[in-house]
């Protein structure tokens, strides 16, 4: 008869000594308060049956496995080595291959090795944690088949439970880096297009600004900056200064635009961009004046501070009143409007983009309104203005939504006040 001896001093001090998450999952209690955390959430729960129904079927295959006569002789033989080894004689012939309490242990080591499945994320946990249960059902099967006459099956139970779970880690890795290499392809596709247009566009603009410049000189030194060039809809001037003025810094941007769409594209823009920005000051001041006389501007709550990519997130906002101009406003009215309401909470900061133009397109969802080329059936443009939108919130680790409810249109962007 072959009896191990384990001494508990030694068993307190590695479960004393144990980190915290071994000792919790030792503890009964915590074990329960984990489990009820666990499948407190719809996703959790439902990947927890999803691997409880694997684990079952595992199980199951298991001890069909153990009733097959081929098996039996190896283990037989196997066994029968080891015993020899160590100077024990153990006699199959008293083995039970099914009782309530094995099945009952079986299935509560099927629970525990899903749980933890389940719970932990990192394939190192889980792998680590399930070997700390198979270590533990050893000596128990031992300690059992020696006082009760009752073989458990959970040892190799759990070791199938491991193997399944590095298969899985194996197909996660391998869909990951597939999507990986497809998503670096689309990318620089994207980048090729816009590798093409600042080879062509960014000389051209150098060509428009530098008269630019020398006619505000000009304009300037004979007094005419201050003269009244035109009438906007909402009956204020605009002078001379302010046009120019509004034409120099639109084409600073497009230049700034091209320089950073590859950082935008390839999704490489660093922390080190990123600058805390006054949310309502920049909307008034950076972009509002390139759109004056269009439409009503306004903007509810802050001020709001948040950590910006400057010139991609103004181009963003500037896609959305050019698209407001194109679609919403195709003739333009007095009482036209567009307004940003600001609010935050403790991590974001939540702006909600209305206008009062014509309805936002019913058959056009929040993903195909930010991917390229996709537009209302009726839409003049070209689809690419909320694919930038979407390239700029993605950059920023945000979120979009498009509002059903009493406005035409309604966006909400959610973007986070601080980045990791």
């Amino acid at each position: 008869m072959f009896v191990m001896v384990l001494n508990p001093v030694k068993i307190g001090l590695i479960i004393g000594c144990a980190p915290f998450t071994i000792r919790q999952m030792i503890n009964p209690t915590g074990i329960i308060a984990g489990l009820q955390r666990l499948l407190s959430a719809s996703g959790a729960r439902n990947a927890f049956f999803a691997n409880l129904f694997i684990g079952g079927a595992l199980a199951l295959l298991v001890y069909f496995v153990e009733q097959t006569g081929m098996v039996e002789h190896l283990l037989n033989r196997l066994l029968f080595m080891i015993l020899v080894a160590i100077g024990g004689v153990l006699h199959y012939s008293q083995f039970s291959s099914f009782t309530l309490e094995g099945v009952v242990l079986d299935a509560a080591s099927v629970v525990v090795a899903v749980a933890i499945w389940t719970w932990f994320r990192t394939l190192k946990a889980r792998i680590l944690l399930n070997l700390l249960v198979l270590a533990a059902l050893i000596p128990l099967t031992m300690v059992l088949y020696d006082r009760n006459g009752i073989l458990l099956s959970g040892v190799p139970i759990v070791l199938v439970i491991i193997v399944a779970i590095l298969m899985d880690a194996a197909t996660d890795m391998a869909r990951n880096r597939f999507r990986r290499r497809i998503t670096e392809e689309k990318q620089e596709a994207e980048y090729s297009v816009i590798r093409h247009l600042a080879h062509n566009v960014k000389p051209g603009l150098q060509i428009v600004r530098s008269p630019l410049f020398a006619l505000q000189d000009l304009l300037d030194k004979r007094g005419l900056l201050s003269a009244e060039l035109s009438r906007r809809l909402d009956g204020s001037t605009e002078t001379v200064g302010e046009a120019l003025n509004n034409a120099i810094a639109s084409l600073g941007q497009i230049n700034d635009i091209i320089d950073h769409t590859r950082q935008l594209v390839t999704r490489e823009i660093s922390c080190e961009m990123f600058r805390e920005v006054e949310l309502k000051e920049l909307l008034e001041r950076e972009v509002f004046p390139l759109h004056a006389g269009k439409f009503g501007m306004v903007v509810d709550g802050g001020p709001v501070k948040v950590l910006l990519h400057r010139e991609s997130f103004v181009e963003a906002i500037n896609n959305l009143l050019r698209n407001a101009k194109t679609h919403g406003f195709p003739n333009l009215a007095a009482s036209d409007e567009i307004r940003f309401s600001l609010r935050q909470t403790r991590k974001r900061i939540i702006i909600d983009y209305t206008n009062n133009g014509r309805p936002f397109p019913a058959n056009l969802s929040a993903q195909e309104f930010l991917s390229f080329g996709a537009k209302g059936a009726d839409s003049p443009g070209e689809g690419l203005g909320g694919a930038w939108i979407g390239k700029v919130i993605e950059a920023h680790g945000g979120g979009f939504e498009i509002i059903r409810d009493g406005h035409p249109v309604h966006f909400r962007i959610t973007l986070l006040k601080r980045r990791n």
